[in-house]
């Protein structure tokens, strides 16, 4: 994570020297980007040696988001984001069987943003969110000699909060490109302890108890995408 800050603030520093200001900030902007999700510990583990986390390897984003620029200026904004998060373990090796685990996280957040060349073609950004994150899954069982077996995670809510940045490429007035990051911490507020008594099917459970140990669910979002403006300044006309 520090080094991606540290390539961010480089560029960024580098961009500011080599950036010609043809465009005027829209007052709006819509995202649609998607991308590669790298899971962090406690929702990234490795059998047997992670019993305490949910053991998923690797991942990806699909998503989209709005963002509405204040002031004159037009560097700092008003965020609205939503993306759909999945994960999976891969296939797990047992005593006699093969488990395939997924975590699935629908995440809404509404934050803030600052724009540090909004008149750029190309404009570095850092922005922060508070988001609602909702959870489901499930984990198929495989044994050697058998029928499958198939559990369903019971859908929970968590809230927490996602901090990143990125570039925002502007082609023409109404369309660009736009590629960033965002780390994640998906449940510092609601977590739970609670069991299904329902057959097949199993919670979050990400609560200190008497046999497990609280889990922190956090990742990084890799992503790219299109991005599209509505709303420019008017031009001045000159008498």
């Amino acid at each position: 994570m520090k080094k991606l800050v540290a390539l961010f603030v480089i560029l960024a520093a580098f961009l500011s020297l080599n950036n010609n200001s043809t465009f005027s900030q829209p007052q709006i902007k819509v995202h649609v980007t998607g991308g590669y999700n790298l899971p962090l510990p406690d929702l990234k583990g490795e059998y047997p040696a992670d019993t305490n986390s949910y053991l998923q390897k690797s991942g990806f984003n699909a998503g989209a988001d709005v963002k509405y620029y204040l002031g004159k200026k037009r560097n700092v904004g008003i965020t609205l984001s939503g993306a759909y998060n999945s994960f999976s373990s891969g296939d797990i090796s047992m005593t006699g069987a093969t488990m395939v685990s997924k975590v699935n996280i629908m995440a809404i957040g509404l934050g803030v943003e600052y724009s540090f060349m909004p008149k750029g073609k190309t404009n570095p950004f850092l922005g922060a969110e508070f988001t609602g994150n909702f959870f489901s899954g499930n984990t198929k069982v495989t044994p050697t000699t058998g029928t499958e077996s198939e559990f369903t995670m019971k859908s929970a809510s968590r809230f927490g909060i996602g901090v990143g940045g990125g570039l925002d490429f502007t082609f023409n007035k109404s369309i660009g490109a736009v590629v960033g990051f965002k780390y994640n911490m998906t449940n510092l507020i609601g977590k739970d302890s609670v069991t299904s008594t329902v057959a097949n099917e199993y919670t979050l459970i990400d609560k200190e108890t008497t046999l497990t140990k609280s889990k922190n669910l956090s990742f990084i979002q890799i992503y790219a995408g299109v991005s599209f403006a509505f709303n420019h300044p008017k031009a001045v006309k000159k008498k």
